[in-house]
């Protein structure tokens, strides 16, 4: 069973009010990107590909180098992940691991316990639990006040063996690879990180 890593880094970064690619913007000196590359290289990936804006290919290819093979995304993240998944040119056995290049601040160790846990288990991701108070709402106006007890909020990387997310991935559209597998009855683990983990949308 191989490793293989697939960094999504096809977002506009419109919400940041940036005219580059999200994954591009500087953060500390180094792009979004590179951070994401840097902290997920100790898990010797046997293959590794990043999903990018169509337009930006060869700059991409020209920032990353050696370290990945550079593909063009699409037009939602399902899509991209599909492209990319697809450039992986994974075998079914293999555990196929996707991450946000927008979620620069991950750590080796925590991408590599959400690894362990998928080779153990066939799917995991890496979570953060929820530590605000939610609330329903309807209309500006609360409704309730949710258990806040079992919830997390997901974050990446999440890792699967591949035969589980092609099946998942053939159903459409999601905001997360977890959903696919949740929708095709697949148990997936939860491994707890940092709220460092946190993606990065606004200035």
């Amino acid at each position: 069973m191989a490793r293989l890593l697939l960094i999504v880094a096809a977002g506009s970064g419109s919400r940041l009010g940036r005219s580059m690619p999200k994954a591009l913007v500087p953060l500390a000196g180094r792009t979004l990107l590179d951070w994401a590359l840097d902290a997920l290289a100790p898990a010797a990936f046997a293959r590794t590909v990043v999903a990018v804006p169509a337009e930006r290919v060869p700059e991409f290819a020209g920032l990353v180098g050696p370290r990945a093979t550079v593909v063009a995304g699409g037009e939602t993240r399902s899509e991209s992940v599909r492209r990319g998944v697809a450039a992986l040119s994974p075998a079914d056995a293999d555990l196929v691991c996707v991450h946000d290049a927008a979620r620069p601040l991950v750590t080796a160790s925590e991408a590599e316990a959400v690894l362990v846990s998928a080779e153990r288990t066939g799917a995991a991701i890496a979570a953060t639990p929820v530590v605000d108070t939610i609330k329903k709402v309807s209309e500006q106006q609360i409704l309730s006040t949710v258990d806040r007890t079992d919830l997390f909020a997901a974050a990446t990387p999440q890792a699967f063996r591949y035969e589980t997310l092609r099946r998942a991935l053939e159903l459409g559209d999601a905001t997360d690879e977890a959903a696919l597998c949740e929708r095709i009855g697949v148990p997936v683990a939860i491994v707890p990180v940092s709220r460092l983990a946190f993606k990065v949308t606004t200035p």
